[in-house]
């Protein structure tokens, strides 16, 4: 595949995601309604990268809704979470096969929770792992380039397991914003240098935003990001930020995203230039504010990629990364309930 074929696979999803999204916002709300835990103890929601992010960038809404929800990595689920008979536990991977992911799901379950997995792959481990699953219903149009549209079904899916899922709104985000929100994207990524650098700053849930839009341009080509929460970033982060660096600043409509705006006019004047996204829109819930952030992350993707000719396929660019962390993916943690193995 070569770098511009790759990048036309974004571009694709970009088109393609509403009619995507609005085609299985149905059977998603009807199977989130048929599988909904119970709200009695506390629900655990997580897995490893963009499947910890999602869950990360919904605990607002999960909250506001009468959950007590806690975004987990896979990892914490599985060593350090106290997760306790009557708690809810909901694994998610794409492909069902995260190692890792699966592992906590036989801990929790084990422990006796009840454990739900939100997958693509109905048969796989992780459904395996778990009492019930939530079957995506949708088919990928790539799994080799930056996730764009598997992060928005994850939310879409989490959403309905949430309660009612405003589709209407979801919809008129992407049929209104997708346009503009990649033109700004070309245009900012016009005016960067060769080596840009990008933070990502938000509050709260809009942390999960931050976390996977860093994450997009780590897969993009091994583009240097970070992410961090906005008040922590002000305690000696900002000493690394210069003129070719460009700021994001991300918003979850909660009390936190006021210290974030005001983050805006100082990093003016250390940043080469400042974005933003969900800190400003009235009437913008954690729902949208999640999905309007993802929308903003994967637009400035393909733009940064387009900008340095980017194979968004292979973003190791020649180095070993990728078979370290095949190394890494293939350890096992021992002494854990795994039905693999």
């Amino acid at each position: 595949m070569v770098p511009s074929e790759s990048r036309a696979l974004i571009l694709r999803e970009l088109d393609e995601q509403h009619e995507i999204l609005s085609q299985a916002a149905a059977p998603l709300q009807a199977e989130g309604q048929r599988l909904r835990p119970s709200k009695a103890g506390t629900l655990w929601v997580g897995g490893c990268g963009d499947s910890l992010f999602a869950a990360q960038a919904l605990t607002r809404h999960f909250r506001a809704l009468g959950w007590d929800m806690r975004a987990a990595s896979a990892a914490e689920m599985l060593w350090d979470a106290d997760i306790r008979a009557g708690d809810s536990v909901i694994g998610i991977s794409i492909s069902g096969s995260t190692r890792r992911t699966v592992e906590a799901m036989g801990r929790a379950s084990a422990c006796g929770a009840n454990t739900l997995a939100i997958t693509l792959n109905p048969d796989s481990a992780l459904s395996q792992a778990a009492r019930a699953t939530l079957v995506l219903p949708f088919r990928p149009i790539s799994r080799a380039i930056p996730h764009g549209l598997d992060y928005h079904m994850t939310l879409l899916a989490l959403a309905a397991v949430a309660g009612e899922v405003p589709v209407a709104q979801i919809g008129d985000l992407f049929s209104t914003r997708t346009a503009p929100l990649l033109a700004e994207a070309r245009s900012l990524a016009g005016n960067l240098g060769d080596a840009p650098r990008f933070v990502f700053l938000g509050a709260g849930a809009a942390l999960g935003s931050a976390n996977y839009g860093a994450a997009k341009l780590h897969e993009a080509g091994g583009v240097a990001a970070w992410s961090f929460e906005a008040e922590n970033f002000c305690h000696g982060a900002q000493f690394m930020l210069g003129p070719q660096d460009h700021v994001i600043l991300y918003g979850a409509a909660g009390p936190g995203d006021r210290r974030t705006a005001a983050l805006r006019a100082g990093l003016c004047r250390i940043a080469g230039s400042v974005s933003e996204c969900g800190l400003s829109e009235d009437g913008m819930g954690p729902l949208v504010a999640a999905f309007g952030s993802a929308l903003h992350a994967q637009t400035l993707c393909l733009a940064v990629a387009e900008r340095l000719d980017l194979d968004v396929s292979s973003p190791a660019r020649g180095s070993s990364a990728a078979d370290v962390q095949r190394d890494w993916f293939g350890w096992t943690s021992g002494g854990t309930a795994d039905p693999r193995s």
